[in-house]
């Protein structure tokens, strides 16, 4: 097996922690929303999470730790929600859409 290039092992754990921030996120915005949680499908969960992932990319990390997910309302999840049309692993939201995402989250407190 080849050795990795020290850029593709930067890679990698740059996908874990990202995958492990949002991970975080989505447990904490289910504690907040309680029985309201059950409401989403696992592929609403999955997109969720994709679209979390595609936003953790344009929030800085010390500014993202400090968002109050535990704090998000059903209507905040439903608005990011809603810049899911069409987006799935290997199709991401449009940079317009990222944006109003990334207002959603850092308006939650």
């Amino acid at each position: 097996m080849p050795e990795a290039t020290p850029a593709e092992i930067g890679r990698r754990l740059y996908h874990v922690q990202r995958e492990k921030r949002v991970e975080r996120a989505i447990k904490l915005i289910q504690q907040g929303l309680g029985p309201e949680w059950k409401s989403y499908t696992g592929d609403k969960i999955v997109l969720l999470g994709h679209l979390l992932q595609c936003t953790w990319n344009t929030i800085d990390q010390e500014i993202w730790e400090k968002i109050p997910f535990a704090h998000a309302k059903k209507s905040d999840v439903d608005k990011i929600l809603s810049f899911g049309a069409g987006v799935r692993p290997g199709k991401n939201p449009t940079q317009e859409e990222v944006g109003e995402i990334r207002k959603i989250l850092l308006g939650i407190s």
